[in-house]
């Protein structure tokens, strides 16, 4: 994105929004009051031509408003089932409140093996492309009803910056319970510094601040500026700001100095794939190389060659995301695999010419071709 300041974001066409569990809770049930607001100022923003996909929390917390399960007999499955329970009143809230303006809204839920999976990665690209095109608004929600511990989100702003590039979005708004980001906790601290703009985001940087989340919610300001983070990669900025303020999304777009503007990095930003690799996508099993092949990754931008492996760690297919890592220990790259993990073991250290007679049939040269590995240093981990 061209500029990188909160001018840049009056002409951002397709925006991100992303609302959480506690604005949308009173309690007793949905905040009806917030949601009609908030659906209210996206849709004189839609009649002006600009888009918007909406991720946003609050089935478990309207599913227990409903059914008023003790917290001391919330379990895994009690929160699948309030999920499932208070996800139609959450999707027809927002239904009804757009139809009002005459805009149709899609229900998207997602799951972390969604995003894992490249091929079904593409598919829902494929369909917020379809979605847009048709002029609904996507209404985007963890599928928390089939999730496990296991493979869920950390919480819906990490799934808000992993679907980004998906919705090929030109900036991303998160809408909180608080102003702004503060440099330290306002509860604590009345006298607490407002950041009104973060440059140069590093991961590092983020561990400075709260994860406090609610009872209904998993997030926090610490998961909100790792999200930001993130989508700076790719060259989106983040507005996070509180959702209580009235037009709170038509300020932002209109270049009002609210909230929390997190810059988009200036230089080596990511690709969409290169994205997926670094933080989207799990890997699936390790590649071990020796110095010279490091090197040869580090310094000079080659692919991986059968020649500079050492050993194979975990079981993997063809296509598969992998950590590759010296013999020290340390991971320096990922990528996608040309090969199982049974064939990577059958042609370590042999000459790339070798490689397909060992194997028996016509392959690749290489390992991990360098179009599809990213270096730790390049993807800012």
């Amino acid at each position: 994105m061209k500029g990188s300041s909160r001018s840049s974001l009056k002409s951002c066409k397709r925006i991100l929004v992303k609302i959480g569990s506690r604005v949308l809770n009173t309690g007793d049930g949905l905040n009806n009051r917030v949601i009609d607001r908030l659906c209210d100022d996206l849709s004189l923003l839609r009649d002006q031509g600009r888009e918007f996909a909406l991720v946003s929390s609050g089935a478990i917390a309207e599913g227990n408003a409903i059914m008023k399960i003790p917290a001391s007999h919330m379990t895994l499955s009690k929160k699948q089932a309030l999920a499932a329970i208070g996800q139609g009143s959450l999707i027809r809230a927002y239904t009804d409140a757009f139809r009002r303006y005459g805009y149709t809204t899609a229900q998207i839920l997602i799951t972390r093996e969604d995003l894992d999976d490249r091929h079904r990665y593409i598919n829902i690209r494929n369909t917020f492309t379809s979605l847009f095109e048709l002029g609904a608004i996507p209404i985007i929600n963890e599928n928390d009803t089939v999730s496990v511990d296991e493979i869920k989100f950390t919480d819906n702003d990490m799934l808000s910056a992993m679907i980004v590039p998906l919705v090929e979005a030109q900036a991303m708004i998160i809408l909180t319970d608080t102003p702004a980001v503060y440099r330290d906790d306002p509860r604590t601290n009345p006298d607490a510094e407002v950041l009104s703009e973060v440059k140069d985001i590093k991961a590092r940087d983020i561990e400075a601040f709260s994860s406090d989340s609610g009872a209904m919610g998993r997030g926090g300001i610490k998961s909100k500026l790792q999200a930001a983070y993130h989508a700076s990669l790719l060259g989106i900025p983040t507005v996070i700001t509180s959702a209580y303020i009235p037009q709170a999304v038509s300020s932002v777009l209109g270049g009002e100095e609210i909230g929390t503007f997190v810059h988009p990095r200036k230089k080596g930003r990511l690709t969409q794939k290169n994205h997926w690799i670094s933080f989207v996508t799990r890997p699936k099993g390790r590649v071990i190389i020796d110095e010279g092949a490091a090197l040869m990754l580090i310094n000079n931008g080659k692919s991986l060659l059968p020649c500079g492996v050492v050993g194979v760690e975990g079981s993997f297919s063809a296509g598969d995301p992998v950590e590759i890592k010296e013999r020290s220990g340390e991971v320096i790259a990922l990528g996608l695999s040309n090969f199982t993990a049974e064939e990577i073991n059958k042609v370590k250290g042999a000459n790339t010419r070798d490689v397909c007679t060992i194997l028996a049939h016509e392959c690749d040269e290489e390992v991990v071709h360098r179009n599809n590995l990213i270096l730790k240093k390049e993807s800012g981990q």
